[in-house]
């Protein structure tokens, strides 16, 4: 794994909702750092801050103390144009729900975003093209998401948060909503894109038979990260 310039580290991030009158702390200090390439998982009960956490990396929510730097740029103290252009450049994410655009076809969900950060359409629909291929997904080309299976749908999605080739794809609960075969399936293609594009993967799972394709297991619990014995 190359070394260099960390593609995101989180330093003692403190995050508590209020609930009427009462405090209700959810991070209590996390300490996180991903390097080039690195696939991450971070596992806990539910309830216990991991979807949080994740959109705070991603800038999508507010921290009450603590820092986030996406490849060295500051994300706390950022604008809200400033941490959008800093997602569009680095950042990719998958969520359980695949929230595919429903009214546009396979095709048109992964090369609008790219779009979106200036590609030009006949290089956005090149890549596109190429990635739901490799994602086996050529026969689903012009289909829209109503027409596709679950899975389909996801990994449409994971074709689309890699197009415009991110140094971290953030994922929470990929595989939630997918049988076992599946599951396997979607996390395969996720490792070998991964390996090909020198992309990082920091995912939020409950399903423990995945792990062994990650390179560190975090466990949070009582508002902190610690390594997964």
């Amino acid at each position: 794994m190359s070394k260099g310039t960390p593609t995101l580290v989180a330093q003692d991030v403190v995050k508590k909702y209020v609930q009427g009158d009462a405090d209700v702390p959810v991070l209590l200090g996390v300490d996180l750092k991903i390097e080039p390439g690195e696939r991450v998982a971070i596992v806990g009960r539910s309830g216990s801050g991991k979807s949080c956490l994740l959109h705070i990396l991603a800038g999508l929510e507010s921290l009450d103390t603590g820092m986030v730097t996406v490849h060295g740029h500051d994300m706390v103290n950022a604008d809200s144009d400033q941490r959008a252009r800093l997602r569009r450049q680095y950042l990719g994410f998958v969520y359980q729900q695949h929230h595919l655009l429903p009214e546009f076809s396979a095709l048109e969900n992964v090369a609008i975003p790219q779009r979106l950060n200036g590609d030009g359409a006949e290089d956005a629909e090149t890549n596109s093209r190429q990635l739901l291929e490799r994602v086996e997904l050529s026969h689903r080309l012009d289909h829209l998401p109503q027409a596709m299976s679950g899975g389909e749908r996801q990994r449409v999605a994971v074709a689309r948060a890699l197009a415009h080739r991110p140094r971290l794809v953030l994922a929470d609960e990929p595989t939630g909503n997918l049988d076992e075969m599946s599951s396997h399936h979607l996390m395969r293609m996720l490792v070998d894109l991964s390996e090909e594009q020198g992309t990082g993967f920091l995912i939020v799972t409950h399903d423990l038979a995945l792990l062994s394709y990650f390179d560190r297991v975090l466990t949070l619990q009582n508002g902190r990260l610690s390594s997964d014995s």
